[in-house]
């Protein structure tokens, strides 16, 4: 009987976000318009977090556009809590370039 030799597997290489294809041929990105309705509301993070039961952290990332992970938990508390749907937490623009949410 002989021995069968498995070989470990190769993790696939990493890389990054801005480098991969989709990303860098993809012609819209999505804006998160949570800042907007806080101000509109006047509203700071912690005080929504307060409210919520979300973290400061996750607001913080998806008020300042660097999430690139939207939890369903999170955003259904978001839209529970704004009386909204996602078309008004979210809108669709054209992307510009590497810093398209600096100026929004």
């Amino acid at each position: 009987m002989s021995a069968i030799i498995m070989s470990t597997p190769v993790p696939p290489i990493f890389t990054k976000r801005d480098d991969r294809k989709a990303v860098q041929q993809s012609k819209l990105k999505i804006r998160c318009r949570l800042q907007d309705l806080m101000d509109a509301q006047e509203l700071t993070k912690t005080a929504l977090s307060q409210a919520t039961g979300l973290t400061t952290a996750a607001i913080r990332g998806l008020c300042e556009n660097t999430a690139k992970r939207y939890d369903v938990d999170t955003l259904a508390a978001l839209c529970e809590f704004f009386g909204c749907d996602l078309n008004l937490l979210f809108e669709i623009i054209p992307r510009n370039g590497k810093d398209d949410f600096s100026n929004s």
